[in-house]
C-alpha cells in the first residue's frame, strides 16, 4: 500500500498545526531548502507532497527545485512572490495566505491525484491514447504529435471535469513572466484543436461553454 507523506519546509508553526489535526499522512518539518535536498538523495518510497513556505525561506535553489518531480504546494501571504518560481512549476499549487485546513486537505489529495495520474507515462482520456513520452494523442491505428505546451493543456484539462477559463489556463499552464497574451493562448488552442479535427477527424476534442473550456 502506497504511503503519503508531507514534508512542510520554511514553517515550523503550521507543522505543529497539521500535527494537531491528527492528520492521516506522515508529517515531517524541514528548516531550509538544503535540507530538501539532502532527503531527496535517498530513495523515496512515499508519494511526497512538498509544501514550501517562501516567505520563511532565505533562498530557494530554483534549479534544484525544478529537479523535483513530487507534489510541491508554494505558500506566500503576497501573490507577486509566486512569480520567479511558477515557470519551472507548471501545474504545481500557489496558495496565498491565510488558508483553512479544510481547504488545504482538499487541495492535498487533488495533487496527490494528479501525480498519480501525470506520472504515468500512457494514460487514457476519453477514448484517446495519450503517450507522455512520444507527446502523441492516438485513437485506433490514427495519431497527432503534439508539442510539449499541447500536451499541457491535454493534462490540465483533462483534470478540470468542470471545465477551466482562458484566464484559469493561462495562470496555471504558463508563467508569469512568459509575456503570455490573449493572442498567443488563442493561437496554441487553435492549433491543437487543428490537429485533433483533422488527423483524428474530432471537431468537439476541446469544448467551449459559458468561458469555460474542457475536454469531452
Amino acid at each position: 500500500m502506497q504511503n503519503y507523506s508531507i514534508i512542510t519546509v520554511g514553517s515550523s508553526v503550521f507543522f505543529e498545526c497539521m500535527k494537531e489535526q491528527k492528520s492521516e499522512y506522515n508529517l515531517q518539518n524541514l528548516k531550509n531548502f538544503k535540507e530538501v535536498k539532502e532527503i531527496l538523495k535517498t530513495p523515496l518510497i512515499d508519494i511526497y507532497v512538498f509544501l514550501f513556505f517562501i516567505d520563511d525561506l532565505e533562498k530557494l535553489d530554483l534549479k534544484e527545485l525544478k529537479k523535483i518531480k513530487y507534489p510541491k504546494i508554494f505558500f506566500s501571504k503576497k501573490s507577486d512572490n509566486f512569480k520567479t518560481i511558477k515557470k519551472d512549476n507548471v501545474l504545481s499549487s500557489f496558495l496565498v495566505l491565510p488558508i483553512n485546513y479544510q481547504d488545504l486537505e482538499k487541495i492535498i489529495k487533488l495533487v496527490i491525484l494528479k501525480f498519480k495520474f501525470l506520472f504515468q507515462s500512457k494514460l487514457e482520456i476519453g477514448k484517446y491514447q495519450i503517450d507522455k513520452n512520444e507527446r502523441t494523442i492516438s485513437f485506433g491505428k490514427k495519431s497527432v504529435k503534439l508539442t510539449e505546451r499541447e500536451l499541457d493543456i491535454i493534462l490540465y484539462l483533462s483534470g478540470k471535469k468542470e471545465g477551466a477559463s482562458k484566464q484559469e489556463i493561462m495562470k496555471d499552464i504558463w508563467a508569469h513572466g512568459e509575456e503570455i497574451d490573449s493572442h498567443t493562448y488563442e493561437t496554441h488552442l487553435y492549433r491543437l484543436r487543428q490537429k485533433i479535427q483533422s488527423k483524428l477527424k474530432d471537431k468537439t476534442f476541446i469544448s467551449v461553454e459559458d468561458g469555460k473550456y474542457s475536454i469531452t
